[in-house]
């Protein structure tokens, strides 16, 4: 296809923080109705219009289960160690970034994140190619939308995120202070008396936002502590729906006005999802299903609905603007939907990579703070360690565990443990034994999640470069 982007003089590509693909009201292909006790149904949303009309990809693999390193995938079209965010809070993106290939192609580029210290300078996602940053703001882009003629706009949205549907006093104002006061009731929890060990926030809080952001952490922990995973899940699916009902149906209604006039392409997709289970923390350092599987969909007047359900990855949009509707190609990991999403093919499944690099919670916790001070990141990047990995070939998935959690999140475990699965459906999957069939795929992965390229570089070799461009043999 050789299509111009500029067919399209107006792109919005919006991300929701930790929306899982079946956390979409009209995706039949449900996981969470297997696994939790559901009494909260989510509600009618413009979001549910949306995927209606579009191309929805409900098969769509995260290159990992955070924000930095997630969002660093989309941009570049790259796995995690080729564009260099392969941890979660301290290494640097070296790759081009589709911010900087569509502002040399004239267009106003807008950035706009509720988490500015895991999508801002402090990796280097947004100094390049950026023309206007915007924190916790929807109203200001929204503006500078219709200002130019050519726009590329990114919106993330961080409201699905616990505290589910709040994010902080400012958006959920009465309503999160009396949940978290109603949920303490609830379960009898003296957030005084919980020494919390999750001290992470994603943004600038006040004293009496971090107040309540730590209330709700208390409570989260103390659900997870006592396996009340289905509780945990009901909040999660409460959120959504607060957040469709309080900010995102508003914002679409908004955004389609401003567009109505325009060629518009809007793109909706999501970093990671969410679960609760013996393995998994909500989505922090976990491959679960539920985290790794992503919504991802295209919405234009010249892009025909469809549900694509057979797998691909979140590297797939960085080729799809850059490679086919710009007719540049760039040596990246991604390959093009285009004939997927214009030409109505299909295509078997996609091979698709997640990994998790991690840090001592103490670190990233002690790196957040710095950064909400403008100080420099302390906890060098090669300090991450191998934590697991998940590869996806045809109908397989090898999870291999090079640590775990054990006891609930307690302790950590070095165990190597491997584990296979034959996916039968889109909602069905099986373990099975195959050593041979399981080293195969732990090959394939080992050469995917090698981090080789980024050892410390040696500051003599640049000195000794210099020398002997001046003739000095050194």
């Amino acid at each position: 296809m050789n299509n111009n982007l500029e067919r399209y003089n107006k792109i919005v590509w919006i991300s929701i923080d930790a929306l899982r693909a079946d956390a979409i009201r009209v995706n039949k292909d449900k996981l969470f109705t297997k696994e939790y006790k559901i009494t909260t149904r989510l509600k009618k949303s413009k979001l549910d219009e949306i995927c209606n009309n579009s191309c929805f990809f409900n098969n769509t693999i995260s290159a990992a289960p955070y924000t930095s390193t997630s969002h660093s995938s989309y941009f570049t079209g790259l796995w995690p160690k080729n564009h260099g965010v392969y941890d979660q809070i301290n290494s640097k993106l070296k790759a081009k970034t589709i911010f900087e290939i569509v502002k040399n192609k004239g267009y106003t580029t807008l950035f706009k994140t509720d988490f500015p210290f895991i999508l801002g300078k402090s990796l280097e996602i947004t100094n390049k190619g950026i023309d206007n940053y915007y924190i916790e703001d929807n109203e200001k882009p929204l503006k500078e939308l219709t200002k130019h003629n050519k726009v590329f706009a990114f919106f993330h949205f961080g409201q699905v995120h616990y505290p589910y549907g709040f994010h902080n006093l400012k958006i959920g104002g009465k309503d999160y202070k009396k949940k978290v006061t109603e949920l303490e009731k609830e379960y009898k929890i003296q957030s005084k008396k919980v020494c919390l060990k999750d001290m992470l926030t994603e943004t600038f809080r006040t004293q009496e936002d971090l107040k309540y952001l730590y209330r709700y952490k208390t409570i989260i922990e103390y659900l997870y502590s006592n396996k009340k995973d289905s509780d945990l899940f009901n909040l999660y699916l409460e959120g959504i729906n607060r957040f469709h009902e309080k900010i995102f149906n508003k914002f679409l209604d908004k955004l389609l006005k401003k567009l109505s006039n325009d060629k518009y392409l809007i793109i909706i997709s999501a970093d990671h999802g969410e679960a609760w289970n013996d393995h998994t923390y909500g989505h922090y350092n976990s491959l679960d299903e539920g985290v790794i599987r992503v919504p991802l969909m295209f919405f234009a007047k010249d892009i025909p609905p469809k549900v694509y359900k057979n797998r691909v990855r979140t590297i797939d949009v960085f080729p799809t603007l850059i490679q086919e509707l710009f007719g540049q190609k760039l040596k990246i990991d991604g390959k093009s939907l285009s004939n997927i999403i214009y030409n109505n093919k299909s295509e078997p499944h996609r091979m698709a990579f997640a990994s998790i690099w991690m840090h001592n919670l103490k670190d990233i916790t002690k790196a957040v703070k710095n950064i909400s001070k403008n100080k420099k990141l302390i906890t060098k990047p090669n300090s991450a360690m191998k934590f697991a990995a998940t590869l996806y070939s045809e109908n397989y998935k090898l999870l291999v565990n090079y640590k775990s959690f054990g006891n609930r999140g307690k302790t950590i475990i070095d165990n190597n443990r491997k584990e296979l699965f034959k996916i039968n459906s889109s909602t069905e999957m099986h373990k099975i034994h195959s050593i041979t069939l399981s080293n195969t795929l732990e090959k394939k992965l080992n050469i995917i999640n090698k981090l080789g390229k980024y050892k410390k570089n040696d500051p003599t070799k640049t000195m000794r470069k210099y020398f002997n461009l001046l003739g000095y043999k050194i």
